[in-house]
Order: structure tokens, then C-alpha cells, then sequence
């Protein structure tokens, strides 16, 4: 799995989505598209960005590198924080990189990572479509970024 960024172009294109990295009310926060490092994965012939995250506190994610910190899982990709590619443009060519002991985590955890992830969207999936609340609310979905995509994901 090669870490990447998102190019300036993604930012520039999708103000309209809801909890997305970095977005507030339509608007990127002054300062921080600093381009975030992503992995990409294809499922059910869409394209994801799955971002690194420091302080991931739930269990929606693949941790590089756990915390000692109370309430805080550790380092890793956030499955919540997943985005939509619709168009290649928008990962940047620019290597991302992390200290090489997470780098080592990831590295040859690609089917694991993806499969992981896909499980993580058909929950959600059937939850939307069911009106789940108790998925829903959950701490791995309250502010899960795939909201913004019910019409890609047939919800």
C-alpha cells in the first residue's frame, strides 16, 4: 500500500461534504489542507481515500501504532474519515510519510486493510437502509464521512 495525499484539487472541489477532514460548514479551516496522508482502496467498484489519523478514539480503524493516552486507540487509518475519489486528479502524486515502524504496520496489510474497511461500509449500508439508530449513533459511525454518499452506495 503506497501512502499518498490528497491533492489541493479534492479540497477545492468538495466543500459540500459533511465531516470530512478539516471542513467546517462548507468551508476548509484557513491553514489546514495540508494534505492528509491517505491509502486508497477499491470496493464494489469505488474508490477510497482512508486517511492517517494521531488520535483515533473508536474501533472503526486500523491502528499503526496504539496510545497510551486514556480514551485514544492510537495512529492509523480511519475507516470514519473515509472519502469518496471520484476522479484520480485528486490523489497527489507526493509521497506521504510516516515514522517507519507504522509505515512497517501497513505495509503487506493491503487485503486486510480493504476487506476490514469493506465491512466497515456494508454495516453502515445496511444500517442507512434499515434506519438503525443504534449504528447510527454508535461512536464508529455518528461522523462517518460515507453520509455524504448514500447515492454512490445505493443507500
Amino acid at each position: 500500500m503506497k501512502l499518498r495525499k490528497l491533492d489541493q484539487a479534492f479540497y477545492d472541489d468538495n466543500t459540500h461534504l459533511i465531516q470530512a477532514l478539516d471542513n467546517e460548514d462548507g468551508k476548509w479551516i484557513s491553514g489546514k489542507t495540508r494534505g492528509h496522508g491517505i491509502v486508497v482502496v477499491n470496493i464494489n467498484k469505488l474508490t477510497f481515500a482512508i486517511p492517517l489519523r494521531t488520535s483515533i478514539k473508536h474501533n472503526a480503524a486500523y491502528i499503526t501504532q496504539k496510545s497510551n493516552q486514556k480514551g485514544v486507540k492510537g495512529k492509523g487509518l480511519d475507516y470514519s474519515k473515509a472519502l469518496l475519489i471520484i476522479n484520480q486528479k485528486y490523489i497527489s502524486d507526493e509521497i506521504f510519510l510516516i515514522p517507519a515502524e507504522q509505515h512497517k504496520n501497513i505495509q503487506g496489510k493491503e487485503f486486510f486493510i480493504t476487506r476490514k474497511f469493506e465491512k466497515y461500509v456494508e454495516k453502515y449500508i445496511k444500517a442507512a437502509k434499515n434506519r438503525d439508530r443504534h449504528v447510527l449513533n454508535s461512536l464508529e459511525y455518528r461522523f462517518t464521512t460515507l453520509q455524504n454518499y448514500h447515492n454512490q452506495l445505493d443507500v
